[in-house]
């Protein structure tokens, strides 16, 4: 009994110092847990600080690119009314104009002309209530194996005048003066090439009336001479297309796009009829030699048969950089009104980089009676082009020349290739066909997109009742807008 008491009390003196070491390191435990709380709470509220810093920093710099925009805007605000006050003009004269606004978004696109239309104009100076004055001008010289046709030409001098009446309602309007005009024994000419009233709807529905450019084809649209690369028009647009083909009419014309990148155009008129061929005591308009040139009319105010011409074109756009246009023309042509006039037309342009390639071709249907046909009106007539050009600028020119070759200069290497085919009465009273074939090889310099100086030479292969005709030609050329 005695050995289990002292067994006892030798346990119990030996397991107090144990738990006395165990309460101590249970302290510290939980010393170390509140340490660890508190850190993990000031990490936390740390985060929350750099948060807050970052939030702040945050703030500050969107406040600070909002100031440099009001900043920016002050200037700009300044400028202008720098502008005004060397201009004279008032801040309500400074709005952006309706036709200035199409051209520069196709010059943002970086477009070619043959993806604007005859509303896209450099714009010179405003004059009066929001209307716009300016034009253009060429001038060439031309030397050819036919002695006839040599020496200097001031081909074109156009004024034109753009203006915006009202929010929907817009002018535009084209003066042309041909060779020098109208003097003594010269071929020139003085007319109004267009003007047209237009009524702003929506994007895909608007009116037009007045003297309309004929939508056939797509150059008869885009024909001005500082927009083209070569100094003549295609053969096809002188004697199918007769380059520049005005008429009197009124229709509607809009825009849709079917998708994000495509765009679709069209343009629908009815006219007076601008083809007079043939009138009741059996004179033709239509020559072997010129086509369908001599039957337009000059100032197609008068319906020559009281029938009228039907004229469209629908032009579609995939993607910027390419377009396909489609256009068809109808009406009598002889004031009897018995024989059919009908020309469809094909057009496209496509541009990559500084490469482009464009094109157009027409075929003209003509009706016959017999009075058509002894007046020497016997086939069809057609006629298209091809036309590749390349834009460029060696960059050792404007290291050489920087003021003459500019950020803004170029230079366009271009070829063309033309055939037509009309038909007629030859010298003889005969029945003829007269295919013309031509190669134009061009290079022509751009100090601006606005002023050209182009270089030409025209080998022409031509089939005139098997006869060969010599009359290649050189040519030199200016053109610029003003």
């Amino acid at each position: 009994m005695s050995f289990f008491v002292v067994d006892a009390f030798a346990q119990s003196s030996e397991t107090k110092p144990l738990e006395m070491k165990v309460e101590i390191l249970e302290k510290e435990l939980a010393e170390l847990k509140n340490l660890l709380k508190q850190q993990i709470e000031k990490d936390v509220q740390k985060e929350k600080e750099i948060a807050s810093i970052k939030e702040d920093v945050q703030q500050q710099a969107e406040k600070d690119v909002q100031k440099d925009k009001e900043i920016a805007s002050l200037k700009e605000e300044v400028q202008k009314k720098e502008v005004l006050t060397v201009s004279g003009e008032t801040p309500a004269e400074t709005e952006e104009f309706y036709f200035a606004k199409k051209t520069a978004e196709a010059e943002e696109k970086k477009l070619a002309p043959a993806f604007r239309d005859q509303y896209t104009k450099p714009f010179a100076r405003r004059f009066g209530r929001n209307t716009y004055v300016g034009g253009y001008m060429d001038f060439q010289f031309r030397a050819s194996e036919e002695d006839s046709k040599n020496g200097f030409d001031q081909t074109r001098f156009i004024p034109f005048i753009f203006s915006d009446i009202s929010d929907r309602v817009k002018l535009a309007a084209e003066i042309e003066f041909e060779h020098g005009g109208i003097s003594g024994e010269n071929d020139g000419e003085v007319k109004l090439e267009f003007a047209t009233i237009d009524f702003l709807i929506t994007d895909w529905l608007n009116w037009r009336g007045g003297i309309l450019l004929t939508p056939l084809g797509k150059f008869n649209l885009v024909h001005d001479s500082p927009l083209q690369d070569l100094t003549e028009r295609p053969l096809v647009n002188q004697y199918i297309i007769p380059t520049t083909l005005s008429d009197m009419g009124m229709g509607f014309f809009g825009s849709l796009y079917p998708s994000e990148l495509s765009k679709l155009d069209y343009e629908i008129y009815i006219t007076n009829g601008v083809f007079h061929g043939l009138d009741a005591e059996g004179n033709s308009g239509f020559e072997l030699n010129k086509g369908l040139r001599e039957t337009r009319n000059a100032f197609p105010f008068d319906d020559y048969n009281q029938n009228p011409g039907v004229v469209g074109r629908v032009a579609f756009s995939p993607f910027i950089g390419l377009e396909f246009g489609g256009s068809a023309y109808t009406s009598r042509y002889d004031e009897d009104n018995e024989n059919q006039l009908t020309i469809p037309a094909f057009d496209f342009a496509y541009q990559k980089g500084p490469f482009e390639l464009v094109g157009e071709g027409a075929y003209a249907f003509l009706e016959t009676d017999d009075l058509a046909e002894d007046a020497g009106i016997t086939d069809d007539m057609w006629g298209y082009y091809l036309e590749a050009r390349y834009h460029f600028m060696p960059s050792g020119l404007r290291t050489l020349a920087p003021k003459i070759f500019t950020e803004n200069s170029t230079f366009t290497g271009v070829l063309r290739w033309d055939q037509v085919e009309t038909a007629g009465l030859d010298d003889n009273g005969e029945n003829a066909h007269w295919l013309r074939n031509r190669i134009t090889p061009g290079l022509n310099y751009r100090y601006t997109e606005d002023t050209v100086f182009k270089l030409d030479y025209q080998i022409n292969m031509e089939d005139r009742d098997m006869q060969d005709i010599a009359n290649n030609a050189f040519l030199f050329s200016v053109a610029t807008y003003f």
